[in-house]
């Protein structure tokens, strides 16, 4: 990825991180699922756009489902700790397969 696909993609993610924060303001608001999978999404972009780009994140009934590849088990868990995090997650599903 080159630098300013980078910087384009860091820049995304911060911007769905604060319209989060601004949604999140409002507690009573109920939290959608694409609403969730934006914020989810937009996590894994900002914390490491190179494991992103070979996600894909699908969420139902506030349950995120997580396909795709990572480089190693750490990286793995810490997608998944990533999209737990976010507000409105009910559970994580795992479909991540490592990749050498």
């Amino acid at each position: 990825m080159t630098r300013k696909h980078s910087l384009v993609a860091a820049a995304l993610g911060c911007l769905t991180l604060l319209a989060g924060a601004a949604a999140l303001a409002d507690n009573s608001a109920p939290v959608s699922d694409s609403q969730i999978t934006d914020r989810v999404v937009g996590k894994l972009a900002v914390d490491d756009p190179d494991v992103a780009k070979h996600l894909s994140v699908e969420t139902k009934d506030g349950v995120v489902t997580i396909s795709g590849h990572a480089f190693s088990g750490s990286q793995a868990g810490k997608v998944l700790r990533d999209a737990q995090s976010v507000a409105g997650v009910v559970k994580v599903q795992n479909h991540i397969s490592l990749t050498q």
